[in-house]
């Protein structure tokens, strides 16, 4: 009677330890956001950047960190010098800035920088497949890419299609951008394609 009692209390144990289980839902895996400041180079440094397909193809970078909300980025590619100047939010990079100058220009105080418009959004959060914002979307967040000096995995891959024309930028944590192509569909067998690709960062 004893060994009855013992089995039958032991039985409805697990049955209420089987009902708080079903009565706790599964709590989902939320990544956590990743610091959109690791998406550029170091302050004060000079990206080198190899083209092919066009005379303007290939360009430096110079990055300066304005403050911790703003990074200035000089551009050169031989035919023009672009200043732009990005804002960097929990969400998002956003281009604020973009204008033609000469070749030592001065930067903005962090006062003009916080009233610079929006021009366009770089990167969003969430950094995974599918995310899309302004006709940019996520394919990849585990792309690989040979530079031909170095090779890049867990590589985010964005593209933009308009037209005939697709954008694709290449993004590494830690460095930032490291390809841009260009491809145009043409009356061609082949498409005509331009791209930059990051050589060394010094």
């Amino acid at each position: 009677m004893r060994h009855y009692v013992l089995v039958l209390a032991l039985a409805f144990l697990f049955a209420g330890c089987s009902e708080e289980m079903k009565d706790d839902p599964v709590q989902p895996i939320v990544q956590d956001p990743i610091s959109l400041l690791s998406f550029f180079p170091p302050d004060g440094s000079i990206a080198y950047f190899h083209g092919e397909g066009n005379e303007f193809a290939s360009f430096t970078l110079h990055t300066t960190y304005l403050d911790p909300q703003h990074i200035a980025q000089v551009e050169d590619n031989g035919g023009v010098t672009l200043l732009k100047i990005y804002r960097i939010t929990d969400s998002k990079i956003d281009l604020v800035y973009r204008e033609p100058v000469d070749s030592n220009p001065s930067l903005p105080n962090p006062t003009e920088t916080a009233a610079y418009p929006v021009l366009e959004t770089i990167l969003q959060q969430p950094l995974q497949v599918g995310t899309s914002f302004q006709g940019w979307t996520i394919q990849s967040i585990t792309a690989t890419v040979d530079t031909g000096k170095t090779v890049y995995s867990n590589v985010i891959q964005l593209t933009r299609t308009e037209d005939k024309f697709t954008t694709t930028k290449y993004f590494v944590q830690g460095i930032g951008l490291i390809r841009t192509e260009d491809t145009m569909e043409t009356d061609q067998e082949h498409p005509f394609i331009v791209t930059s690709t990051l050589q060394k960062i010094e």
